[in-house]
């Protein structure tokens, strides 16, 4: 036999094999998400999210849901989260901004933010990155959460918020 036509016969062993390899992965893949799609249809709903009841007393407003953003200052997204919400916060409209931090860290921020430092209400939603957009009910139960991943994230998270009207405004 020659080098050349053992060269290719071992070629084409080599690419059924890639083959067959292939098929196997792809099979386990589609095994894989019938599996997850299965779970997913038979899950339980989702435990409602409840913060701590020192931090909705500090910032509870009777009959009002609060928009809470969880930020952190060394994240060049949060600050831009929170500059956002500057914009649109009037005194009818006062978010929270959430920190770990000492509020003089956030000293640039106009009086219609309140800052809350709160390590407990911080530490419930710690496994999340922040920024982290909450509307919190008087109860403190998180009636929608948002985790934005760019600037037009932070845009359209802020619309579905109680801020919503505010930002048609300020954008017009």
């Amino acid at each position: 036999m020659s080098p050349t036509l053992a060269m290719v016969i071992l070629s084409w062993i080599a690419i059924v094999i890639l083959y067959l390899a292939l098929a196997a992965v792809l099979r386990e893949v589609r095994m894989l998400r019938r599996h997850v799609d299965e779970r997913a249809a038979t899950a339980a709903a989702p435990a409602e999210l409840q913060l701590p009841a020192p931090f909705v007393e500090r910032i509870a407003e009777p009959g009002r849901e609060r928009t809470v953003l969880v930020a952190d200052a060394s994240c060049p997204l949060c600050r831009y989260a929170t500059a956002v919400l500057a914009e649109v916060a009037t005194p009818e409209f006062r978010p929270v901004l959430l920190t770990y931090e000492p509020p003089e860290r956030w000293s640039t921020l106009p009086e219609t933010v309140q800052v809350v430092q709160d390590r407990d209400a911080w530490s419930s939603l710690a496994h999340l990155s922040p920024p982290v957009l909450l509307t919190v009910g008087t109860d403190g139960t998180v009636g929608s959460l948002h985790l934005p991943s760019s600037e037009r994230d932070i845009a359209a998270a802020l619309a579905v918020t109680p801020a919503a009207p505010l930002i048609e405004r300020s954008s017009s």
